[in-house]
């Protein structure tokens, strides 16, 4: 991934009004030698951010479904909570 962030607005270089916010750009945005234009720019903060491997990516933080839970639970050694709607019939 590559980010750049602008000194100042709008600033033009390789075709792209820039932002003062940061933008992501996939890693094939740019050929080397755009990149390399980037980079050099003192206008512009281009980092270039290595791709994350799966094995060092954040687990999801999607709730387990129910069976897993279960299962999760089972494992512990504990029962899992039951979830149930409270309120009014």
């Amino acid at each position: 991934m590559i980010r750049i962030k602008s000194k100042q607005a709008g600033f033009r270089r390789c075709g792209i009004a820039h932002a003062e916010k940061t933008v992501e750009y996939p890693d094939d945005k740019f050929t080397p030698e755009q990149l390399a234009i980037l980079k050099a720019e003192p206008m512009l903060i281009v980092e270039v951010v290595p791709a994350k491997t799966k094995e060092s990516a954040p687990p999801p933080s999607e709730p387990l479904p129910a069976q897993a839970m279960e299962e999760k639970a089972a494992e512990i050694g504990k029962e899992p909570v039951k979830s149930g709607k409270k309120g009014k019939r």
